[in-house]
């Protein structure tokens, strides 16, 4: 079965066939989608007089079965029916109570509106029970062999490409993420591109009261790389982010359900930015600091040793701050 699953956000549309039902997956713009169970709904012998439901008109009969499905807690799929007579369709071209052929477009329904959840031709581009456009869905992606470094390896993650020679890895279960180096240096460097503006003496963490991601938990829980199985690095992404993140130094990071967001936000805000300033005023602070314990100790020698020792100690300390 053709099963398509929509974004209440932005709309845009995923083909989840092949998923499990309650599996999760992340949308273009952030938000997390979850496949739902469509249930067909119990096949009945055609009425004999035109029912309630029949005399209804088409919207009124859409909100009427879809309010059925959210207080059953499920979402309920129309059966198919043969055009003549009324009667679920079976697997056969011809109808098994009338012998009517069925039409093409009674044979090609196999697919699912998200809207509506009404059965729809995989070449269709407009649903005929509601009339909303179906654009096919977007491929989501297909199940790789790497674990799920929080799930474990019972759970294997799916490709989801995000262009040319670039993609990551998802978990259906915790939508979790996993980006190797490179594709993880390339959407940071995009989220800098946005920056239009530094504000100067800016704190370097995000918007006061936000709390550190993953932080707060009884125990520390350190996983392992998907591909070379080695315990990663829990480290406060950029210092300042207030995102802990784990980290494989030689293949990539693992990100929590909504850390990305979280780090992309901090880098358009210019955090990433302001997080070189305050460590390049630390540096300079501690090359002052430096100086002046040298200058400190010099000038004990100088009282010692005459003016030859300040003048070597002097030249020692310049070939050091300039090596």
């Amino acid at each position: 079965m053709h099963i398509v699953v929509d974004c209440s956000h932005c709309g845009r549309q995923y083909d989840a066939t092949g998923y499990t039902v309650g599996s999760r997956f992340r949308c273009h713009c952030s938000v997390i989608l979850t496949v739902e169970a469509h249930v067909p709904a119990a096949p009945v012998a055609p009425p004999p007089v035109q029912t309630q439901a029949q005399s209804q008109a088409p919207s009124e009969r859409l909100g009427s079965r879809l309010a059925a499905n959210v207080e059953g807690g499920g979402i309920e799929t129309a059966v198919v029916r043969c055009s003549a007579c009324g009667a679920p369709r079976g697997d056969g071209l011809n109808c098994d109570h009338c012998g009517s052929s069925f039409a093409r477009y009674e044979r090609d329904r196999t697919g699912i509106c998200p809207y509506c959840t009404s059965r729809v031709s995989e070449a269709a581009r407009f649903c005929h029970g509601c009339g909303n456009a179906l654009t096919g869905g977007q491929a989501i992606g297909h199940q790789t062999d790497m674990a799920c470094p929080s799930c474990g390896s019972e759970h294997r993650m799916h490709q989801r490409e995000l262009g040319p020679d670039l993609s990551l890895l998802e978990c259906s279960r915790c939508a979790g993420l996993w980006l190797d180096k490179r594709t993880f240096e390339h959407v940071v460097r995009r989220a800098e591109e946005m920056i239009t503006e530094v504000p100067a003496g800016q704190a370097s963490g995000p918007p006061g009261g936000r709390s550190v991601a993953g932080a707060g938990t009884n125990s520390i829980r350190y996983r392992p790389c998907p591909v070379c199985n080695t315990l990663m690095n829990r480290s406060q992404y950029g210092r300042y982010s207030r995102v802990i993140v784990d980290t494989c130094k030689e293949h990539g990071v693992w990100l929590d359900e909504g850390e990305l967001t979280q780090i992309l936000e901090w880098v358009r805000d210019g955090g990433l930015e302001r997080a070189r300033q305050t460590r390049h005023e630390k540096r300079k602070d501690e090359i002052r600091m430096q100086m002046m314990q040298a200058r400190f100790d010099q000038s004990n020698e100088d009282k010692r040793g005459g003016r030859n020792a300040y003048r070597g100690g002097t030249d020692s300390l310049l070939l050091q701050l300039f090596r």
